[in-house]
């Protein structure tokens, strides 16, 4: 399933290579189709609903949403599935550059708010709530009992993925 602040496209699981090609070329060739923010907790709900048969589900997001309230949904359809919940971090978010005064926009919200980047206190602040963000977001996950292959934009991914299956290796 592909979404943004609605579902986009929707692919039922099927087993097998064809399908699996078919997934991967439906994601390739899929168009930017967002019109606001992303609406996570609807993308959840939607899985949840039509979904009925166990199976498992890669969450990639930057779970960075508006509110929490795909939470409950997401604990809800990792009881019914396995989810592997892939958050997406880009380095570049959790420091705020020294520009002088920046216009900034909520990408969720579309909120403008006047911020003097210059300010030692106000980068100070922007630094430690993104990594609050990122520890809130990890102790959900752990408490949740869901599995998270943890994504930068500026490293490869292959060995997150290979921890997690040795980690799954293990568990058996």
């Amino acid at each position: 399933m592909l979404f943004s602040d609605k579902i986009v496209k929707y692919i039922p699981p099927r087993k097998g290579r064809q399908p699996v090609m078919r997934l991967v070329r439906e994601v390739l060739a899929a168009e930017d189709e967002a019109t606001g923010g992303t609406d996570l907790a609807g993308a959840i709900r939607f899985l949840n609903g039509v979904q009925k048969r166990k199976c498992v589900v890669f969450l990639v997001s930057d779970f960075q949403s508006a509110t929490d309230d795909y939470q409950k949904l997401l604990r809800v359809a990792s009881r019914r599935h396995d989810v592997v919940c892939v958050p997406v971090d880009d380095p570049a978010e959790r420091v705020l550059p020294d520009v002088g005064l920046a216009e900034l926009e909520d990408p969720e919200t579309g909120a403008l708010v006047l911020v003097d980047t210059s300010s030692k206190k106000v980068r100070a602040q922007f630094a430690a709530a993104a990594e609050a963000e990122r520890e809130q977001l990890a102790k959900f996950f752990a408490k949740s009992g869901i599995d998270v292959v943890n994504v930068s934009t500026d490293k490869s991914y292959a060995q997150e993925i290979r921890a997690l299956f040795q980690r799954r290796a293990r568990k058996r």
